[in-house]
């Protein structure tokens, strides 16, 4: 099986951009069907209706995973975000989307 690879472009402010990524990761996570779909809850973003995941153990986890990439974000340390969709099994690459990002800085110019 050949890897599929997306790459999407954030740009805004670190709020923005974690939010984002954190609803991004859901997505993919609902829409691949690695987290069984009873474990999201719907919840209104931007006017839009996104699916994040109720499961307490992946919580704990992305919320370390967010944590830290503020801290990159704050710092302006990070240019790009990937998830990688490995298989258990193998440990191929299905899927890897990667997010170029852009933090705003606050000022004009």
């Amino acid at each position: 099986m050949v890897a599929s690879d997306t790459v999407i472009t954030l740009k805004g402010s670190v709020e923005i951009v974690s939010e984002f990524f954190f609803a991004a990761i859901n997505s993919i996570l609902y829409q691949r069907g690695i987290y069984q779909p009873e474990t999201f809850k719907r919840e209104s973003k931007y006017g839009l209706t996104v699916l994040t995941t109720t499961d307490q153990g992946l919580l704990t986890y992305l919320s370390s995973v967010m944590s830290q990439m503020e801290s990159w974000l704050t710092d302006g340390d990070v240019q790009r975000l990937a998830l990688v969709v490995s298989g258990i099994d193998s440990g191929e690459t299905l899927e890897r989307w990667q997010f170029n990002v852009s933090v705003d800085n606050g000022t004009d110019g």
